[in-house]
């Protein structure tokens, strides 16, 4: 007997799920068989995951990785930058793995591989094709965007999963007609709400989805829709229950804080963000995200997109659209477009396969990208390999903390309790895991300014009398003026100085001074009306 179908609106043949054809309507079948197969997506992202692991293993830790993962030290339903579940996680794959690098990086490896799947979920329900599935799945394991997040444990990997999830799970709901799916809609967009709290454009992109397709608006009338919200709601609300008890500190930062750092029209903002989007998705790739939306949105204006289509097209340009105006007035940190390019690639190598394409050509460009992301590999595992400017921000720690350890034994033997900072978020994330034992450390709150997380991590005493180990590197973050400091101590000496190199040239030097009788923590206010980026570029992780 036939299951009955839910309640939901009758739904139109554009719309169903398709049958599991072999291949694509008009794509020719020839170079790679085997990349059609049912194994063959399967074995794809079985690959790529036991590459991420390697790399988890054997790349250095990045100072975001660091902070994440120093809030996973003080576990919470909230945090200054971001909501917690990124490190929720850190905290799950480190107690499995130990406080290690290969334990930090395994957190992004588990939501890769997540996203992964999902993506391959994805594809076989649209659109029924493995072969579409295999050459999609390669060339988005092939970006650097999406390898990048897939070793860096970041708030960016649960909000790309519950973002695919929810995208997945939307499709299902408009193509089988049945309210159940909306029910892990929700799911999905909470568990992407609990990442970031740029997962709030799913509901503008679903909305328009839906609004947009005659056959899919009387959803807008049923309870799905309102369900899934709830259900997003309900999971984020200890986000906004931290934020009610910590004065909303984090909405604000997120939110009134940045739009007041916008300048007026400048479009150097708008050049730097084509230029690092251009590299992380790769020359190829960019380009063919770019062709595809250029070609859906045609197909959508003319009114002769598929709802896949326009589901997949609406999915990147809520976010394409917002992010790339706001950087003609304010700086848009290379990630926040991760979620757009995805959808975009997959409706570009499906219009390559369906117009007949040659093969040849897509694996060439797949190629190039491929190149791309070895020489990035190349350069994270080469041992403090110098980069220009600050773009190697993680070589040298280890050593400095070393030497950090050493000038606190000093103190300690001297019978003086002692404490490291510096000024820098990410300066004293990394020296918190690579000091013996892991202990806590401090950053720019030590003399009386913000320190983003730092300003909400429990504080056990003032340390009032204790001798402070100030860590300044030769990074332009960690420009201090050193008469700020010097009231807080009786004496400020520099005790010594690690440089680290490579190739005969200096790729870290690290200053540590000594500070003497601290004269106690200034517990000030974290929402004191100072701007982040007034502290040495402190402006928060992204």
């Amino acid at each position: 007997m036939a299951a009955a179908r839910d309640d939901g609106p009758s739904v139109p043949m554009s719309t169903q799920i398709p049958a599991t054809p072999s291949i694509l309507p008009g794509a020719t079948d020839h170079g790679l068989p085997w990349a059609r197969r049912l194994h063959g997506p399967a074995l794809l992202i079985a690959g790529f995951t036991l590459l991420r692991l390697l790399l988890a293993a054997i790349t250095p830790l990045l100072p975001q990785e660091a902070y994440y993962w120093s809030w996973s030290r003080h576990l919470a339903t909230g945090y200054f930058d971001h909501p917690p579940l990124a490190s929720w996680t850190i905290a799950l794959t480190t107690a499995v793995f130990g406080s290690t690098v290969f334990g930090i990086k395994s957190a992004a490896v588990a939501w890769s591989l997540g996203w992964n799947l999902l993506w391959l979920r994805l594809i076989r329900d649209m659109y029924g094709d493995r072969r579409l599935a295999f050459w999609s799945l390669l060339a988005l394991n092939l970006t650097l965007v999406y390898e990048v997040y897939g070793v860096g444990a970041t708030p960016d990997g649960p909000l790309l999963f519950g973002w695919v999830g929810t995208i997945w799970a939307v499709w299902r709901a408009g193509a089988s007609g049945q309210s159940r799916w909306w029910l892990l809609a929700g799911v999905f967009a909470g568990l992407a709400l609990l990442g970031k709290y740029a997962a709030v454009l799913l509901l503008p992109v679903v909305l328009l989805y839906l609004a947009s397709s005659p056959a899919l608006r009387p959803w807008l009338r049923r309870p799905g829709p309102y369900l899934a919200m709830l259900i997003a709601a309900a999971m984020f609300a200890p986000v906004v229950l931290w934020n009610a008890e910590h004065q909303w500190a984090s909405f604000a930062f997120q939110g009134s804080r940045r739009a007041g750092q916008m300048a007026s029209f400048q479009p150097r903002f708008f050049v730097v963000l084509l230029a690092t989007q251009f590299l992380l998705v790769t020359p190829w790739l960019f380009g063919l995200s770019l062709g595809a939306l250029w070609r859906a949105a045609r197909e959508a204006i003319a009114g002769v997109a598929s709802d896949r289509t326009r589901l997949l097209l609406i999915s990147a340009a809520v976010p394409l659209l917002l992010f790339t105006a706001l950087s003609f007035r304010s700086h848009v940190k290379l990630n926040w477009l991760a979620p757009a390019y995805w959808s975009l690639i997959i409706l570009g190598v499906h219009q390559w396969l369906q117009r007949s394409a040659s093969l040849r050509r897509l694996a060439w460009g797949l190629g190039s990208s491929a190149v791309l992301l070895l020489v990035a590999l190349v350069i994270s595992v080469t041992p403090n390999l110098p980069i220009v400017g600050d773009l190697n921000s993680w070589s040298g720690w280890k050593e400095a903390a070393y030497r950090v350890d050493q000038a606190s034994r000093t103190a300690r033997a001297e019978g003086q309790a002692s404490f490291v900072f510096s000024p820098n978020y990410k300066i004293s994330s990394l020296l918190r895991f690579y000091l013996p034992d892991q202990p806590r450390t401090y950053a720019q709150d030590i003399y009386g300014a913000r320190a983003l997380q730092f300003d909400h991590f429990p504080l056990d005493s003032d340390l009032k009398g204790a001798t402070g180990i100030l860590v300044l590197s030769d990074q332009s973050q960690s420009q201090l003026d050193l008469a700020r400091v010097a009231p807080f101590f009786d004496t400020l000496e520099r005790v010594d100085v690690v440089e680290t190199q490579a190739l005969g040239r200096v790729t870290r030097r690290v200053e540590i001074y000594r500070g003497t009788n601290y004269k106690g923590h200034p517990r000030l206010d974290p929402l004191r009306t100072k701007t982040p980026m007034d502290d040495n570029g402190a402006g928060g992780s992204e």
